[in-house]
């Protein structure tokens, strides 16, 4: 679990974040005082839905900043982690000075959509955006995502 939770930190929907760009204690913090004002159960899907709106926050720095390439996606597999949580891992590469690669994570409730999600875009091109201050950080946003793989796209 521990190993599953360092790979999707360091390679999730935008790589080039890591912890010490995340305010861990803040987050920590926000998620309690939900707990406490609204309960459990409310609290959890406030928890849950403040989550999803964190991650849009970090797609759109990346936009704001980041220029754009052009990536191959090499290859695609699924993996099972819990009951019914399963993990599609995609890996691309992409030239910015020299052949760099990347890694993307999306989580699925069914093995079925992993597996189509993985079937549509490998081998495809997709744009891609990296830190120009160092390029081997990089990510795959959403809206690109769709534009290669047309289908409906969760929120993990």
């Amino acid at each position: 679990m521990l190993q599953t939770f360092q790979t999707l930190f360091e390679c999730g929907i935008l790589s080039a974040m890591h912890g010490y760009d995340i305010h861990w204690r803040l987050i920590f913090l926000l998620i309690l005082k939900l707990l406490k004002s609204f309960g459990l159960i409310p609290g959890a899907m406030a928890a849950y839905w403040l989550r999803g709106v964190f991650q849009k926050w970090r797609q759109q720095r990346a936009v704001d900043g980041w220029p754009v390439t052009e990536a191959t996606i090499l290859w695609g597999k699924v993996e099972k982690e819990g009951l019914n949580r399963y993990w599609a891992e995609i890996s691309y590469s992409y030239c910015v000075g020299e052949y760099r690669s990347g890694t993307y994570l999306r989580r699925f409730k069914r093995e079925e959509e992993a597996d189509e999600f993985v079937r549509q875009i490998k081998d495809k091109r997709i744009q891609i955006r990296y830190k120009e201050s160092d390029p081997k950080n990089s990510t795959i946003l959403d809206r690109d995502l769709e534009l290669v793989a047309p289908m409906q796209l969760q929120m993990r």
